[in-house]
């Protein structure tokens, strides 16, 4: 039986995923200086996004009736500090007339 939150976490892993990629048109895209800003941040994401994979995982594991609200509590900590990471750093398109 499949989980209740594993194609959730599945989404959620895939969307962080194609942020790294965005990062990287990014970083191909900048200067020698904003390159190297952005591929250190690129990598500290790749490990926090390794990291949260493997504790939603763990999570998704672990739950039961029991502990529901409190398991759902934790993915959705973990979701925020990852998400927030990419605040700011989205691509931006300029708006043309």
């Amino acid at each position: 039986m499949q989980s209740t939150y594993r194609d959730i976490i599945d989404s959620k892993i895939s969307e962080w995923q194609s942020g790294i990629i965005k990062f990287e048109e990014q970083a191909g895209k900048a200067t020698s200086d904003s390159k190297a800003r952005l591929n250190t941040k690129m990598e500290q994401l790749r490990s926090k996004i390794e990291t949260a994979t493997v504790q939603l995982y763990e999570l998704d594991e672990h739950e039961n009736v029991g502990n529901t609200m409190e398991t759902k509590g934790k993915i959705i900590e973990i979701f925020t500090s990852v998400d927030k990471e990419f605040i700011g750093h989205e691509g931006k398109t300029p708006f043309m007339l």
